[in-house]
């Protein structure tokens, strides 16, 4: 059984919960404030910090505030966060991003593993449309930015085309997230910085064409298959 965000998220907060609070923060004076400082440090548990009290942070860590070791007291909230009502800034993809950054896969296997969970889920809430918060191209995007291999996710998607919410989402992604103006299509999400190879790869290739015919072939209703007609009607346009 696929695992829900909350629980993901429970099981991210369990994975980290032996990190100690930091006491003090590195910080450019320009970057973040003492009252900044001060609102993330309080002694609170760790959930009871608001979107707003940790935004500066966020936005700056592993830039011109923070270290890897307070990164990892955080991170578990912060990812709640970004992946539920979000920061409005720093946005989900380049949040993801620290964690490169942080070289999150030397972590521990416990950790790592609750980091991918979260990942997962979030994108199988994209898939399943339910809720409804970011679309495939931001957390597609957002996982980018944290894994190397993006193989099984966009398997995933392939696997769940019969779902109406998964096929508009491919259809959203072509119509509005992706630029066709050279021979070699490209994701516009600037956030994907060089990285969407592998998913061009994927939307181009046969595996994803033989998906979306067997996903059509087997819709139950007219409004399970309008949008696997609508995508194989974007690609016929672009002569793919």
């Amino acid at each position: 059984m696929s695992e829900s965000l909350a629980d993901a998220v429970d099981r991210l907060y369990a994975a980290f919960e032996s990190v100690p609070r930091p006491e003090t923060i590195d910080r450019c004076d320009h970057c973040w404030t003492e009252q900044e400082a001060a609102a993330v440090l309080r002694p609170v548990p760790l959930r009871d910090l608001s979107a707003d009290e940790l935004r500066p942070y966020a936005a700056s860590v592993l830039l011109t505030v923070g270290s890897v070791a307070d990164f990892r007291y955080f991170l578990p909230r912060i990812l709640e966060i970004a992946c539920t009502d979000g920061f409005n800034w720093p946005d989900l993809e380049p949040l993801a991003g620290r964690l490169r950054d942080a070289e999150w896969e030397t972590w521990t296997a416990e950790e790592q593993a609750a980091i991918r969970g979260v990942l997962w889920a979030s994108w199988r809430q994209v898939l399943s449309g339910h809720p409804d918060n970011w679309g495939a191209d931001t957390v597609l995007c957002a996982i980018g930015n944290a894994e190397d291999d993006l193989t099984p996710y966009l398997d995933e998607w392939a696997a769940s085309l019969r779902r109406t919410a998964a096929a508009n989402e491919l259809r959203d992604l072509l119509q509005y997230s992706t630029s066709w103006r050279s021979e070699v299509p490209r994701l516009t999400n600037a956030f994907w910085d060089g990285r969407d190879a592998q998913v061009i790869e994927w939307l181009t290739g046969p595996a994803l064409r033989a998906a979306l015919a067997e996903a059509r072939a087997n819709a139950a209703t007219r409004d399970a298959r309008e949008p696997l007609v609508e995508v194989e009607a974007v690609f016929a346009s672009r002569g793919r």
